[in-house]
């Protein structure tokens, strides 16, 4: 019987191929490179023959050996480079055991060995291993972009800004702060302007006895300068470093009395002198006659200031209360005679008369104190004790100060006032808040800025007043057009002036006395603009007045401001409070509602009483005189250093005076 398998059983089992040795699987492969002493345990750990050593040497750096393949390891990049490359050894990656996959080819350095398999031989292909430039970190953030989220912690700037610190900050790229339309920043303090001047044994000269020099003034193309003293003698100084300074280069006598003031003309051909017989001259200085006569006045004469651009006009000041202006071309005739100086002197015509320019200033109409203005008592001879013209293009103007308060009146010499009462200004300035609450204060002198934006009056509270000379009518003065066409107009309005924008203050700056006056250098070449007062307390003190450094004594205030900064809480000249806690004798808080900086510096050991008068020379140098009969001058250089460092001994300082700086100041560069 026929078997029931199925037909087609036969032709499968015909057809089935030839069972043949598996492919090399990875477990085979490493087996066959594995030694037998790992295999079989360590009974079989013997020395390795040559052959041993060699695939000891192969799998020592296999994957599945190594003690941290299961650790996390960085991606690598694999270049495949031209196979002319040499083969270069490379970085085993490493993986997870649960993924498990060929290692990369063997090293240059081992030997080519031979497939098991028999069906191709395995080549090595040449590469090189690239890390990527993003390496996790263990927080899971690529360092990259750490780098790209770090932003540098700023500079921050020094409390103290002296010299050294500036110069670093420069270093830096200097103050970002831009102020009033320049840079604020050049890297220097105001110590740095002023604390360079000294006087030596030599610069000075001892008057006689009995003869205080009161006044000095400087020529305007020369070296020389000119000290008036008690006697009526004019005595003439050279201040050039190579003359010297002990002994005057000319002394003649010009008056009787003593003389008050003193101003050199533009071409230093003429002198000017006030004097307390009541007149004034005009003195040849060639000849050291006098040309002109100004007697007019009925007291003594305070100050004289030539015109700026034309020395034929005149102006005084008087005690009497009133301001006389002469015009040196025309003569005084035969109605005009001084017993000082007999009927033949050369006397001069004046062109106008301002009588009682003061009078009313004896308590301001804005008074706050109330029933104190309804008994004001117009006194009709209040003394003007400074004068002073505009510059130039604004010459026809005139400021003028009294005993009486701290308000400064704006004339006007081409208009007409009327000699029956007094006369009415363009202007007056509003006296600081401070003065209205407490008492007023009289102006000693009155100076003008270098570029005629600003004007400095010296109060006998001990403050100097920094004013805006556009501020003189609230902001806006027409009349300070030089056309003709507004001559007559404004004369008479007597409009309220704006106050003073701040003050300067020192412990060591007292005005006690009328005689304490102010000078200004004006910026030139190097020199900055400096402002030098005399005081009581025996030394001249010197303020910058750069207001781009007042801005810097400010802290907590944004540099840049358009506006001065309030100033910081300094101790008062009054005592130890400070200016804006300081109590009046009536016990009413006396407080400044403006700004008062104490940006000065005394120089100290030069005089041994009150220094009155100061004035800058031609060259730079300051020359003080003061009740000590002693006519000083003060040049700036390093020697100021080494008198402040060198100490009393050896007599070094013998004679000799410096400028006085913060304690370190030396000792920052």
């Amino acid at each position: 019987m026929p078997s029931s398998s199925p037909p087609h059983s036969t032709s499968n089992m015909g057809s089935r191929k030839p069972k043949k040795p598996p492919p090399i699987t990875p477990k085979r492969f490493t087996r066959f490179f594995t030694p037998r002493s790992s295999v079989h345990g360590s009974s079989h750990n013997s020395s390795l023959g040559k052959s041993g050593q060699q695939l000891q040497e192969i799998t020592r750096a296999a994957i599945n050996r190594r003690a941290n393949a299961s650790q996390k390891t960085p991606r690598k990049t694999v270049n495949f480079s031209d196979s002319t490359t040499t083969l270069q050894e490379p970085e085993t990656p490493q993986f997870t055991p649960k993924k498990r996959k060929t290692p990369y080819l063997s090293p240059e350095s081992s030997p080519i060995q031979s497939s098991p398999s028999k069906r191709s031989k395995l080549t090595s292909t040449p590469f090189t291993i690239h890390e990527d430039q993003d390496v996790v970190s263990e927080g899971g953030y690529a360092s990259s972009l750490l780098e790209e989220r770090f932003v540098p912690a700023p500079v921050r700037r020094f409390a103290r800004s002296g010299p050294a610190v500036r110069v670093l900050q420069r270093s830096f790229g200097g103050m970002l702060a831009v102020g009033r339309g320049f840079n604020q920043d050049h890297c220097i303090t105001w110590q740095d302007q002023t604390t360079n001047f000294y006087s030596g044994p030599d610069d000075f000269h001892q008057l006689a006895q009995g003869a205080p020099p009161f006044c000095t003034a400087s020529c305007h193309e020369n070296s020389l300068i000119g000290v008036g003293d008690e006697e009526g003698y004019v005595h003439l100084y050279d201040t050039e470093a190579s003359a010297s300074f002990s002994y005057p280069h000319l002394s003649f006598r010009a008056h009787t009395n003593a003389i008050m003031d003193l101003q050199f003309s533009s071409d230093d051909k003429f002198l000017a002198t006030a004097s307390g017989d009541q007149t004034a001259q005009i003195i040849d200085t060639n000849t050291q006659r006098a040309v002109g006569v100004l007697a007019k006045h009925t007291s003594s004469v305070k100050q004289v200031r030539f015109q700026p651009g034309d020395d034929r006009i005149v102006a005084t000041s008087s005690r009497d209360g009133t301001v006389q202006i002469w015009d040196l071309r025309c003569s005084g005739g035969s109605d005009i005679v001084h017993s000082a100086w007999g009927v033949t002197a050369p006397y001069a015509s004046t062109i106008r008369t301002i009588t009682s320019a003061h009078a009313d200033s004896a308590l301001g109409s804005g008074s706050p104190l109330g029933a104190k203005s309804e008994v004001l008592i117009r006194r009709s001879e209040v003394s003007v004790t400074a004068v002073s013209f505009l510059g130039a293009g604004r010459s026809h103007l005139l400021m003028t100060a009294s005993d009486a308060s701290t308000s400064v009146k704006l004339w006007d010499i081409r208009g007409r006032y009327s000699r029956r009462g007094p006369a009415v200004p363009i202007s007056t300035t509003m006296q600081p808040e401070a003065h209205n609450r407490h008492r007023h204060f009289a102006i000693n002198s009155l100076t003008l800025g270098g570029d005629g934006s600003r004007f400095y009056a010296l109060s006998k509270d001990n403050t100097v007043y920094a004013y805006s000379t556009s501020h003189l009518i609230l902001g806006h003065a027409p009349e300070l057009a030089v056309s003709d066409s507004s001559r007559q107009k404004h004369i008479g309005i007597g409009k309220q002036g704006l106050g003073p924008l701040y003050g300067f203050r020192h412990r060591n700056f007292h005005a006690a006395s009328f005689y304490v006056k102010a000078s200004l250098r004006k910026a030139s070449g190097d020199q900055s603009e400096l402002l030098a007062v005399g005081s009581t307390d025996g030394c001249p003190v010197l303020f910058p007045t750069d207001e781009r450094l007042l801005k810097g004594e400010s802290p907590g205030k944004d540099d840049d401001a358009d506006e001065l900064p309030q100033p910081r809480m300094l101790r008062s000249s009054f005592g130890n409070r400070p200016p804006l806690a300081r109590m009046s004798s009536s016990n009413m808080s006396l407080l400044d509602t403006i700004p008062i900086y104490e940006t000065g510096t005394p120089l100290i050991r030069g005089h041994d009483a009150e220094v009155t008068s100061v004035t800058w020379a031609q060259n730079g140098a300051l020359v003080s005189v003061g009740d000590d009969f002693r006519v000083r001058c003060w040049r700036e250089g390093d020697r100021a250093r080494e008198l402040r460092g060198c100490g009393e001994g050896g007599g070094r300082r013998w004679r000799s005076g410096w400028a006085v700086v913060d304690e370190g100041f030396d000792d920052e560069e």
